[in-house]
């Protein structure tokens, strides 16, 4: 039977039980890790899923964030918390910094504004041929006339279009792949807080809680460069995290 496993905010398989099994022997994977076979209902720990597994799990070693050091790495684990670095483990998430998100915005918001505009040219062009008024008349000849109704009617789109549209993008590349297109150029995904990846549902909650973060003059984005798990509001309000994957 094949199984399916979430590591580092990506979906691991198919393996075997067996497989399963000397996974969580070597710490790769622990009792609170997901997994998945085909007639689940949904991804579950292996503790629920597969309790059987745990009977291999290492014993008397120690554990970070639920994961437990494999014997193997356990002097390059010490070596690195000596020099105050973040231990690198298997199964451990690497928190996309600041910056690097900052990127990944610019690049996301350049082709939402491409978008939008296009889309405005080809509404705008569409409206012309149905013989609706688009551009505004010579206000110095006619001061008083009020703007034509199909210019009136793109302006709507437009500010209805900039307003939902941010969040409907990145709600819906989120929900298909975890990562938007500026994520993904630059090698962030966007999973939940113990790196399973994000349902549908959280991923458009992500997507709209992220106006909140618009809404506080960006101080809800400049948060993730204080926090130690680099998160910025929207991530607060709905546990995610943004890691590297690359």
């Amino acid at each position: 039977m094949n199984w399916y496993y979430a590591l580092n905010g990506q979906q691991k398989g198919p393996v075997s039980e067996q497989e399963i099994m000397q996974l969580v022997s070597s710490g790769t994977i622990n009792a609170g890790t997901l997994i998945w076979r085909d007639g689940l209902a949904d991804w579950q720990p292996v503790s629920t899923a597969l309790p059987a597994a745990l009977d291999t799990a290492p014993a008397n070693v120690p554990q970070i964030g639920g994961l437990a050091v494999p014997a193997a790495q356990k002097d390059l684990y010490v070596q690195q918390l000596r020099e105050g670095v973040s231990p690198s483990l298997p199964g451990s998430m690497e928190y996309a910094g600041f910056w690097i998100r900052v990127g990944a915005k610019i690049i996301d918001n350049l082709i939402f504004v491409f978008s939008l505009l296009f889309v405005m040219a080809v509404l705008g062009m569409i409206m012309h041929f149905a013989g609706l008024q688009v551009i505004p008349e010579d206000t110095q000849n006619n001061p008083g006339a009020p703007p034509p109704v199909g210019f009136i009617i793109l302006i709507g789109i437009y500010y209805i279009g900039a307003f939902l549209g941010p969040p409907i993008y990145n709600a819906i590349f989120v929900s298909r792949s975890g990562a938007t297109p500026g994520k993904s150029a630059c090698g962030l995904k966007v999973v939940n807080e113990d790196g399973s990846p994000v349902t549908k549902g959280r991923a458009w909650g992500r997507g709209f809680a992220e106006m909140i973060s618009g809404m506080t003059c960006s101080i809800g984005y400049v948060i993730a460069g204080f926090d130690d798990h680099k998160r910025a509001l929207h991530d607060h309000i709905c546990s995610t995290r943004v890691i590297k994957t690359r």
